[in-house]
Parts: structure tokens; C-alpha cells; sequence
């Protein structure tokens, strides 16, 4: 039995509209989990400190959260992301923009050593750890 001329390219055409249909399907569903894990958004940090300056520190969270820390940990690579400073310690803030700024010094008061710097923000409330992308370089002594 032979199969009617055309009857391959309709079945190919179906099984090409059928992954189409998944893959978009796919798709979707995989932005839709991944937005509800964008708590933080919209990270912008200053790239270099200056001396006697002070970085800025901004992110967008999209739910409110009512124990939230902002810390700078140590962000070279090979590094521990040890904390180096608190920029806020159980703060309760609002879905929507947060600024802070960092003078960089150490929780000690003393200048933190020349380096890459990044942020961890800890959203007690949800229970998430997030290092966001970004770092703030501290030169060593006018470097470039």
C-alpha cells in the first residue's frame, strides 16, 4: 500500500506546527517561574569608589519584604562572599526602589583593602539569598 502523494508533507508539516506549539508552550511557562524568582531587579552599583567617595547602591525588589539585610561581601574571585559591611540589617522595606549608599569602610570603621566588592541581599521574610550581578572596584592607591 503506498501512502497518497502529499501525505508525508502534511504529517511533516503537522509534527513541525505540534514542537512549534510545545516549544512556545515551553517557553512561556519557564519566563512565568523565572519572574516569580526576580525578587530583585534593576541592580545598579557604582563600578569604582573613589577615595573619600562612596558608591551607590540600588536594586528593585518586586514584593515587599519586612526583615530584609543589604550587605557587601568580598566579591574578588576566589573570594569567601564574606561580609564586609551592613547596609541594612532586618530592615522592612516595600515592593519597589531601594538606594543606598556605601563608604567604603568595613563594619569595623576601617577602609575596606583595595578590591571587587559585591552585594548579597538576604530577603528574610521569603527565605532567599540573592547575589545579584555587579561589582564596586576599590583601587589600591590611584590606581586605574
Amino acid at each position: 500500500m503506498e501512502a497518497a502523494p502529499g501525505g508525508s508533507a502534511k504529517l511533516g508539516a503537522a509534527l513541525f506546527a505540534a514542537l512549534l506549539i510545545v516549544a512556545v508552550v515551553a517557553f512561556a511557562a519557564t519566563r512565568a517561574v523565572r519572574s516569580e524568582d526576580d525578587l530583585v531587579n534593576t541592580v545598579e552599583l557604582t563600578k569604582r569608589l573613589e577615595p573619600g567617595g562612596s558608591a551607590r547602591v540600588a536594586f528593585e525588589l518586586a514584593r515587599a519584604d519586612g526583615s530584609v539585610d543589604v550587605l557587601i561581601i568580598d566579591g574578588n574571585p576566589g573570594g569567601d562572599d564574606s561580609q564586609v559591611r551592613a547596609l541594612a540589617l532586618d530592615e522592612d522595606l516595600p515592593a519597589g526602589p531601594a538606594v543606598y549608599s556605601w563608604d567604603g569602610r568595613a563594619d569595623d570603621g576601617e577602609p575596606a583593602p583595595p578590591g571587587l566588592y559585591a552585594i548579597r541581599v538576604i530577603l528574610g521574610e521569603q527565605d532567599r539569598d540573592i547575589l545579584p550581578p555587579g561589582r564596586i572596584r576599590i583601587a589600591a592607591g590611584g590606581e586605574g
